[in-house]
């Protein structure tokens, strides 16, 4: 089992980057056996699949020179996350940075999505201690009480009350939206900084994107401070980042989408050559 990390830079390295941990599959903090990351299109990014590590065990990124190994610049080690760390989730950071980006595996979803697929399962402990605790006031046995209206009770009825009884047409004739309406917003993200540019890297379900002609059904909208993602299928999906840190120069704007990796990667490129620590402005 093993996870993917995707490594950008802010400038060349003078070497290769690879990964050094306290784990076993790491090398046990001996630099001698850190895993060397592979370079791709461009000397600032790096990848590779490093061997599943133990959760929350620290790890630090290496330059690997023909001098030696050097230790990535940061005060504490990085420490691998506990959840959705599984086979084939993917870690994403900027060397020299502390931040983590966590895409969860396909696997996960599904399997977090069959553990809690009762409602029951979701709420846990809660409801059973709220009705060990109040018993028959418990609130999720409020609304099972009897009640009945008192013969001297003055009953008010007219537009707008509700009394009871049987069901009072409102308005006829709406009509409902189609499926081809409907407009699903994607909220999972994750994004990196680098020098010129910051990538935001959009997650989607397997089998949202064709295997063929996905660019044709994908639209990517720049403004100086905004990015609007749209998925033209059925439902229709989309994504609005807005208030951005930084103004963008959005003629050099791009969106890159992976139908086989089932990801829409946008390349946001500054205005201003400025280091962003968030996304967005609070």
């Amino acid at each position: 089992m093993s996870l993917r990390l995707e490594v950008v830079c802010e400038s060349a390295p003078d070497g290769t980057i690879g990964v050094c941990g306290a784990d076993a599959n790491l090398g046990e903090w001996d630099l001698s056996r850190a895993v060397t990351l592979t370079q791709q299109e461009t000397s600032l990014q790096w990848e590779g699949d490093v061997p599943l590590p133990a959760g929350e065990s620290d790890f630090k990124l290496v330059v690997r020179q023909a001098g030696g190994t050097q230790w990535e610049p940061l005060e504490a080690n990085r420490r691998f996350p506990s959840r959705a760390l599984s086979d084939g989730c993917k870690l994403m950071m900027t060397f020299g940075h502390p931040r983590i980006g966590v895409e969860a595996s396909a696997d996960f979803h599904q399997a977090n999505a069959r553990n809690h697929r009762k409602m029951e399962d979701r709420r846990g402990s809660a409801l059973q201690e709220n009705v060990d605790r109040k018993g028959d006031n418990a609130y999720y046995f409020a609304h099972n009480r009897e009640f009945e209206v008192p013969e001297h009770a003055k009953v008010i009825t007219g537009p707008g009350l509700i009394t009871g009884g049987a069901p009072v047409l409102i308005e006829a004739g709406a009509t409902l939206g189609t499926e081809a309406d409907r407009t699903v917003w994607l909220k999972d993200y994750s994004w990196s900084d680098s020098t010129g540019k910051v990538k935001v890297y959009v997650p989607l379900p397997e089998g949202l994107l064709p295997a063929d002609n996905a660019d044709g059904i994908v639209e990517a909208n720049f403004t100086v401070n905004q990015v609007d993602l749209t998925i033209n299928c059925k439902p229709r999906h989309g994504l609005k980042i807005e208030k951005l840190n930084g103004e963008l120069k959005v003629e050099s704007c791009t969106c890159r989408v992976e139908a086989h990796k089932n990801r829409i990667v946008l390349q946001l490129a500054k205005k201003r050559e400025t280091t962003w620590y968030n996304l967005t402005k609070k």
